[in-house]
C-alpha cells in the first residue's frame, strides 16, 4: 500500500493536469463554502519576483533593521494568511480530554495508543511513545508527522512503511518522548480502505470558513495541549519534525503555535512562484482551497514560502530539501531563499539557529541526513530539569555546572570566530600623580576594535591585581570608569589604580567611542553585524578579550584577576565571572532583578533599543520563565569571591530584593566548597546606586581578595 501511495502522489504533484484526491472537488467546494477571494493586499502580492522577507513596503532598496518593526510585519503576514487559510467555526480551545485505547511495552520504549479530542466529535488518534531506562528528569519532546500515506502515524513510528521516516521510533531511542498524530484525512481518520482526504467536503460543510491546513495547526496545538500534561516533558522543549506532508505540516504548526519550540522539516516545499502546480495546495488536495481563487495567477498570491518561514524565527528550524525532488521540484532557489529568511534570524542574534542541508537526490529523507538534522536537534534540546536545588555533594554539582552554563549559552549565542589575537595598540599616554592611564585599542571579534583605558600604578615595583572595569548604561562608556565624566561613585578604574591596581576599562557595544549610527545603546548595529550571538553574548566576549589584555599586561599578576560592575557593568561581571574560572574576585552592584520577579522581563529581550537576549522573547511573550534564572549565573561563580551589591529602593531595578534573595540561594554553591564566607550579599538602603560608605567596603574587600596570590582551590580545607 505504501508504494502505490507514493506513485500515486508522485503522479498526481508532478502533473499540471492531474485529478484530483478522491474526495476533494475544489468547484463543488466552492459551491458549499461560496468563499470569495479576501481583499487583502501584502509587500509580495502582485510581485511575481519574491520580495525579501524584511523589505519595507516591497521596496528592496530599503530594510527592516529592528525586532520591532519585523515583528510588525510578522503580524501583518500572520494575518494575511490566516485570512486566506479562514477560521473554525466557533471552537475555543479547552482542557484536552485524552483516552487511552492501548499500550504495548518494547524493548526500549513503551508505546501508547491515545485519542485526544480536537473537536467536539472529533478524535485525533496517536501514538505516544515514551523512551525506557531514562532518569525522571523531564525530556524534551518531538511531535512527529506522517507524510502522504494512508497508514499514517504508523510510518513515524516504525510500524508500517520506509524505516527512513521512522524518525519517532529514531528519536525515542535517543531519548526523547515522541508523539504521532494522525492528521486529518489520513490514519485512523478515514474508514478502512479509503484513501486520504476521504469526504473532505463533509469537513467543509461543517467548517465553511476554514481549512484543512489550519484544521492541522489547530490539531497540534491540543497535542501540545496534551504534552503539557504530561510530567516526563519539558514544556519549553517540544518541537517538531516531518518529511513532505509532514514537513509543511510542521512548519505551518510552528508559524502559528508558539509552544512549538523547534521544527526539523524535510523535502515539504517549493515557492509558490516556481512550482509548476501551484494546485496542488487548493485544486489537488484539500489543503488550502482558498488559494484557489488566485490561480492560475501566482503573483497575486499575497505570501510565499520565505514569509511563512520567516514566522519561526527566532526559533529553531532546520530545512532538508532534495535538488532532484520531483514532489517539489524547482529547489534551485531554496538556498537563497533561505538566506533571506535568516536575515529575521539574525535580528535577533539567532542566525544560527536557522540551518539548511542539500540533498543531491531525491524526494527522501536518508539516514546522512537523518543524522544531521538528530545532531542539530540534540544541540538544541537536551534534558535540562529543574535547574534551581543545588546538590548535596560536590561531584554531581561540578556536572550540575556543566549544565547550567550549557543552557546559558544557549540563550547567549556565539561569537563570529574565536578571535584570540589581540593586535593591540597604544594610541595616547597620559602621566596622573599616581598611575599611568592609557588609551588602546584591540581586537573583539568580527572585525571590531575595542578602545579603552589601562591605568597602570606608577610605583608598581612587582606584578600587581588586575581588574576589569565595566561601565553601567552611559553614552560615556568608559570615560565615566576613569573619573573623566559622570559619577564619581563608579570611577572604579582610577580609584583602584589609585590604590595600586592595573585596572583596564573598556566601552561596552553601543557606548563611548562605540556608538554607531543608531545611538548609544540601540543595538540594531550590533545585530546587523553579529547576527548569530546576542547582545550579551557579544558582552561577555569582549570581557574575555579585557581579561587577555590584562593577562599579557606586565605589570598585572595573571593569578590575581578582578571583575568590577555597576548595573549593566554588573550583569556583565557576573557572565564574566560565569564562563571564566581566572576571575578570581567580583564585585556586581545593582544589576538585576530575577527573571521570575521583574514586573518587566520583557527588559531582558526587548524589539527594540537595547535588547539583550532576544531569544528569550517567544518565552516572555509567552508569560513562562526560561529554564535559567540569574541565581544560576551567581553560582556559577562559587567558590570564588564574589560582593553582591543591592539596594532597597533601586528605581531601575524594581524588585531588587529578589537580586538578594538570588544571592542567599546560590549560597548553597559556595557552602559545597566549604567556602561560604567568600560571597558577601548585601541589600542596602539607597536607590540605584552605591553610597560613599559601601564604595570604601567594596574596595576594602578587593584588597583583602586580592591582595595575595590564592591558592588554587583544590587545595583550600
Amino acid at each position: 500500500m505504501t508504494v502505490h501511495y507514493r506513485c500515486y502522489i508522485i503522479a498526481l504533484m508532478t502533473t499540471v493536469n492531474a485529478h484530483a484526491w478522491p474526495g476533494h472537488d475544489w468547484q463543488k467546494w466552492k459551491e458549499i463554502t461560496t468563499w470569495t477571494r479576501p481583499d487583502v493586499t501584502s509587500d509580495q502580492a502582485g510581485s511575481r519576483e519574491l520580495v525579501p522577507v524584511l523589505s519595507i513596503r516591497g521596496q528592496t532598496s530599503t530594510a527592516i533593521d529592528e525586532i520591532k518593526a519585523w515583528e510588525q510585519k510578522r503580524t501583518l503576514i500572520s494575518r494575511t494568511l490566516q485570512h486566506i487559510m479562514g477560521e473554525s467555526t466557533g471552537l475555543r480551545p479547552e482542557p484536552p480530554v485524552v483516552d487511552l485505547l492501548g499500550e504495548e511495552t518494547l524493548p526500549d520504549h513503551l508505546r501508547r495508543h491515545v485519542r485526544i479530542r480536537s473537536e467536539q466529535d472529533d478524535w485525533i488518534p496517536a501514538y505516544l511513545l515514551l523512551p525506557k531506562n531514562t532518569s525522571d528528569v523531564p525530556r524534551p519532546a518531538m511531535i512527529c508527522l506522517h507524510q502522504t500515506v494512508a497508514q499514517g502515524k504508523e510510518e513515524p513510528c516504525g510500524m508500517r512503511g520506509s524505516p527512513d521516516l521512522a524518525f519517532g521510533l529514531e528519536l525515542v531511542r535517543r531519548g526523547f518522548v515522541c508523539i504521532a498524530p494522525d492528521a486529518i484525512g489520513f490514519g485512523e481518520r478515514i474508514p478502512p480502505g479509503s484513501q486520504p482526504y476521504h469526504d473532505s467536503l463533509a469537513f467543509y460543510r461543517r467548517h465553511p470558513r476554514w481549512s484543512f491546513m489550519s484544521k492541522m495547526i489547530w490539531d497540534l496545538s491540543r497535542v501540545v495541549d496534551y504534552l503539557e500534561t504530561l510530567d516526563r516533558v519539558d514544556r519549553l522543549q517540544i518541537g517538531c519534525i516531518g518529511h513532505s506532508h509532514g514537513a509543511y505540516g510542521a512548519i505551518f504548526a510552528g508559524a502559528f503555535e508558539p509552544r512549538i519550540s523547534l521544527v526539523i522539516a524535510s523535502c515539504g516545499f517549493t515557492t509558490l512562484r516556481a512550482d509548476p502546480t501551484p494546485e496542488r495546495w487548493s485544486h489537488l488536495t484539500p489543503l488550502i482551497p482558498q488559494l484557489g481563487t488566485y490561480l492560475p495567477d501566482v503573483a497575486s498570491i499575497p505570501f510565499d514560502w520565505p514569509q511563512i518561514l520567516a514566522l519561526m524565527a527566532p526559533r529553531p528550524l532546520f530545512v532538508w530539501y532534495a535538488t532532484q525532488d520531483t514532489i517539489f521540484p524547482h529547489t534551485d532557489n531554496l538556498d537563497a531563499v533561505l538566506r533571506d529568511v535568516r536575515t529575521a534570524y539574525r535580528l535577533y542574534g539567532a542566525g544560527n539557529e536557522l540551518a539548511w542541508k542539500t540533498f543531491d537526490g531525491a524526494h527522501s529523507f536518508p539516514p546522512h541526513g537523518r543524522s544531521q538534522a538528530y545532531r542539530w536537534l540534540q544541540e538544541r534540546f537536551f534534558p535540562v530539569g529543574d535547574l534551581h536545588p543545588v546538590p548535596a555533594d560536590l561531584k554531581t554539582w561540578k556536572q550540575k555546572r556543566e549544565l547550567v552554563q550549557r543552557v546559558i549559552m544557549r540563550t547567549l549565542g556565539q561569537p563570529v570566530e574565536d578571535q584570540t589575537s589581540l593586535h593591540l595598540e597604544t594610541l595616547a599616554v597620559e602621566h596622573l600623580p599616581r598611575y599611568e592611564r592609557r588609551l588602546i585599542e584591540y581586537h573583539g571579534d568580527g572585525g571590531d576594535r575595542i578602545r579603552a583605558y589601562l591605568c597602570i600604578p606608577r610605583q608598581a615595583a612587582s606584578p600587581e591585581p588586575g581588574v576589569l572595569v565595566l561601565h553601567q548604561t552611559v553614552k560615556q562608556g568608559k570615560r565615566e570608569s576613569v573619573g573623566l565624566e559622570g559619577s564619581p561613585t563608579l570611577a572604579f578604574g582610577s580609584d583602584l589604580a589609585e590604590r595600586g591596581y592595573v585596572t583596564l576599562s573598556p566601552d561596552s557595544i553601543t557606548a563611548g567611542e562605540r556608538v554607531d549610527k543608531y545611538g548609544p545603546f540601540d543595538t540594531r548595529g550590533h545585530y546587523l553585524r553579529h547576527g548569530t550571538q546576542s547582545a550579551m553574548g557579544k558582552m561577555l566576549f569582549d570581557a574575555r578579550q579585557g581579561l587577555q589584555v590584562l593577562r599579557e599586561t606586565r605589570q598585572v599578576d595573571p593569578a590575581r584577576l578582578g571583575a568590577i560592575g555597576h548595573s549593566l557593568g554588573a550583569e556583565e561581571a557576573l557572565m564574566l565571572a560565569a564562563f571564566s574560572p581566572e576571575v578570581r574576585a567580583t564585585v556586581a552592584s545593582c544589576g538585576f532583578a530575577t527573571f521570575k520577579a521583574d514586573k518587566e522581563p520583557l527588559r531582558w529581550a526587548r524589539d527594540h533599543w537595547f535588547s539583550y537576549m532576544p531569544t528569550l522573547r517567544p518565552v516572555f511573550l509567552q508569560g513562562r520563565q526560561p529554564h535559567w534564572d540569574w541565581d544560576h549565573v551567581i553560582g556559577l561563580v562559587a567558590p570564588r569571591a564574589l560582593y553582591l551589591h543591592n539596594t532597597l529602593n533601586d528605581e531601575i531595578f524594581t524588585e531588587s530584593v529578589s537580586a538578594y534573595q538570588a544571592g542567599e540561594a546560590a549560597r548553597a554553591s559556595w557552602k559545597l566548597h566549604d567556602q561560604g564566607e567568600r560571597l558577601t550579599n548585601v541589600l542596602k538602603p539607597g536607590k540605584h546606586g552605591i553610597a560613599p560608605e559601601t564604595l570604601k567596603e567594596i574596595y576594602a574587600w578587593l584588597d583583602r581578595e586580592l591582595a595575595s596570590i590564592p591558592k588554587p582551590i583544590n587545595e583550600r580545607k
